[in-house]
């Protein structure tokens, strides 16, 4: 009995941990609307989804006593995969990187099809039916992996060559978590006839250490990526702006955008006034290798030019400079 309370009490404490970051989200949000945090919102509600969906399962299982059925585990299968599709969407917003945009096309497109046709056979087809089509369908679940596997692998190592840390931790633990999970629900969906024994289910309870640690990694980066800069820093002031030093900004926008040890440098002689040239001769790089730094810094800024990156380090409103000029 103690051990199910106990279960019962991670899944809650798992649950408020992602309670507490979609509300940092939703108060972002309303002081300032951007595509980071919306993808963000949406991977959050997906899992808190998931969450609640594994803890429905948990509570059949062992407080009611109704093992789940092979529907409802194929259903899981869907939720995890459309899940992993705005996991696919907050990568893509994190790290910015184009040359992977048809990679993530292709898997978002796969995942959308893939979804589709295990609710429409679930609904449609008797579970003898279904288990008729089942290396077919165990060939679309290894696509799958393979598919999300390979896309956060890439974004992954972009993240540890950029030295990205907080970025490669938590893209890391994520990946991994949501791997484990999808591949716990497809386990215990194509090992039903196993019947219902520890072996099986086994993988399913261990989810929650897992859901703990990826709902307590999320609001730690939520906070420190989303939150902090949108508040705590902007809560100094415009006043106080000068009173906080050029390199400390730099090392708050550096945080926001996940700009590498080498594009903060740069973006301070930007701030400082140093030209393309200059800056090339200040760090005895080649003037192409700055011009390459300069465009991957306005990319991950969504920004144009440097007056524009410059407003963001000041914390001014960019819509509101470029109105007056």
């Amino acid at each position: 009995m103690f051990a199910k309370s106990a279960m019962l009490f991670l899944y809650v404490a798992c649950v408020v941990l992602l309670g507490a970051s979609f509300t940092c989200c939703v108060l972002v949000k309303i002081r300032k609307k951007t595509k980071d945090n919306r993808a963000m919102m949406i991977f959050l509600m997906g899992l808190f989804v998931v969450c609640m969906y594994d803890l429905g399962i948990y509570y059949c299982n062992y407080v009611v006593g109704m093992f789940s059925s092979t529907e409802v585990l194929r259903i899981g299968n869907c939720i995890i995969a459309l899940t992993m599709y705005a996991w696919i969407v907050v990568q893509e917003n994190i790290m910015k990187k184009d040359s992977l945009k048809p990679l993530g096309r292709m898997t978002k497109n796969y995942i959308l099809f893939y979804t589709s046709l295990w609710l429409i056979l679930t609904m449609a087809t008797s579970v003898d039916y279904f288990y008729t089509m089942k290396w077919m369908l165990l060939l679309t679940d290894m696509i799958l992996i393979v598919a999300a596997v390979t896309l956060s692998g890439a974004y992954i190592v972009y993240a540890a060559v950029d030295n990205q840390r907080l970025n490669l931790y938590f893209m890391t633990l994520c990946t991994a978590v949501l791997m484990w999970n999808y591949i716990s629900y497809f386990w215990g969906e194509t090992s039903v006839y196993w019947g219902n024994s520890p072996f099986i289910r086994a993988p399913l309870d261990l989810t929650v250490v897992f859901w703990l640690t990826l709902a307590a990694s999320a609001l730690v980066y939520v906070y420190k990526t989303i939150f902090k800069p949108a508040f705590i820093v902007s809560e100094e002031g415009v006043d106080s702006v000068p009173s906080v030093s050029p390199e400390v900004r730099i090392e708050r926008t550096g945080d926001e955008f996940g700009l590498t040890k080498r594009e903060r440098e740069i973006l301070m002689l930007m701030y400082r006034g140093r030209s393309n040239r200059e800056i090339a001769e200040l760090l005895f790089l080649s003037e192409s290798t700055v011009k390459t730094h300069v465009y991957n810094i306005f990319r991950k800024m969504g920004i144009r030019n440097r007056v524009e990156a410059i407003c963001i380090v000041n914390g001014d409103n960019i819509e509101e400079i470029n109105e007056e000029q």
